[in-house]
């Protein structure tokens, strides 16, 4: 049955290819004002991903990434750290926060604590070389002086988990730090009354159409959070799940499907924008050609303005997809309506995290 089925869709197939590279060499031209080449290189290395970044409370831009040899496991995996003094147009050499040996230390993100201190988040990714199985754990680390120096790393409170967006303080002074277990196996925030001394982890709910992965939240209000998911539920299409909470991120509604479509798996990030703290998405509307933002007037936030993105950049000019990128997410660089996007690009020629400076609109 499997040989007679490929028979018939071998023909389709093969006029699919055709069309597709026919119409991948018309080259397409960029939206008028739309950037196909970043504003600053940040770092240049074998093959770093996953950057996050956050502006601390005295103007300082941190970013911190990983990097190693490849997407998957890299036993040389390292997690860097980077910090610029001037809105993001320069950048200091690239730090290490923590490398344990044979061990992949990735999906780092960073976040200013009241107190100063910077509070990192990331997790390990072992692989046993009999087995060849991977396991991994959500990890913490902080500096006292800028990243200068880094203390002794502290297991997270859940096992067989991933890390992706970095933590947050609320306005009643909690951390709430947002990752998922892995693979595919739901996703959790970790509350902590003590700067992450320890913690009490809730599991976000999930139904037959969505699945726990990659999410990033923010507090709009006093004890109401919203967040922003990755579904991995691959049966449903590639659009991010949105929820929310009352209390403080003790109980959430299940994440249901907004308008938002990446075109393949992808995460996005949620924050604030503006004098009118509009809620707004970062995220690949064309995971590895494109990435643009989104706002909503829809109290339900299902419904985001897909007719009016902001787009933010191509990564080729004529629209073209690159091997492998789109995790963007972003900072206030302190002069109006500005953010720095960080993304990390892996292209032939060159694999680097890069820096797009996007100014938003000021009526956004």
């Amino acid at each position: 049955m499997k040989s007679f089925r490929f028979i018939l869709v071998a023909p389709l197939v093969v006029l699919l290819v055709f069309l597709s590279n026919s119409a991948s060499s018309v080259k397409a031209a960029p939206p008028a004002g739309v950037k196909s080449s970043p504003d600053v290189v940040i770092y240049d290395g074998k093959y770093p991903g996953w950057p996050w970044i956050t502006t601390g409370s005295d103007g300082t831009m941190y970013c911190v990434f990983r990097d190693g040899t490849e997407h998957g496991f890299s036993a040389t995996g390292v997690a860097l750290f980077t910090k610029s003094t001037d809105r993001g147009r320069t950048w200091s050499p690239a730090s290490v926060i923590i490398d344990e040996p044979g061990v992949d230390d990735r999906n780092v993100a960073i976040v200013e604590l009241p107190n100063g201190e910077l509070f990192v988040t990331y997790n390990t990714y072992a692989r046993d070389p009999e087995s060849k199985k991977t396991t991994s754990q959500v990890m913490s680390i902080r500096s006292k002086d800028g990243g200068n120096h880094w203390e002794k790393p502290q297991v997270g409170p859940v096992s067989n988990s991933q890390s992706k967006s970095a933590a947050i303080v609320l306005k009643d002074g909690s951390l709430v730090w947002p990752y998922y277990i892995a693979p595919k196996n739901g996703a959790v925030l970790s509350i902590s009354k003590d700067m992450g001394a320890t913690w009490e982890s809730i599991r976000i709910p999930e139904s037959a159409d969505f699945t726990g992965d990659e999410w990033d939240l923010v507090e709009v209000s006093p004890g109401h959070l919203i967040g922003i998911f990755r579904n991995a539920n691959r049966s449903k299409p590639a659009a991010l799940c949105f929820s929310e909470s009352l209390d403080g991120g003790r109980t959430w509604t299940v994440p249901a499907s907004t308008n938002l479509m990446t075109g393949m798996f992808a995460p996005g990030q949620i924050f604030l924008q503006g004098n009118k703290q509009t809620p707004t998405v970062l995220y690949p509307d064309r995971r590895m050609i494109s990435i643009s933002a989104a706002k909503t007037n829809d109290k339900a936030m299902l419904k985001w303005d897909t007719d009016n993105l902001l787009n933010c950049y191509l990564y080729n000019a004529d629209q073209s997809r690159i091997p492998d990128g789109s995790y963007a997410v972003s900072a206030p660089t302190g002069n109006p309506n500005e953010r720095l996007i960080v993304d990390y690009e892996i292209r032939p020629d060159s694999k680097r995290i890069t820096g797009y400076f996007v100014t938003f609109p000021e009526n956004w």
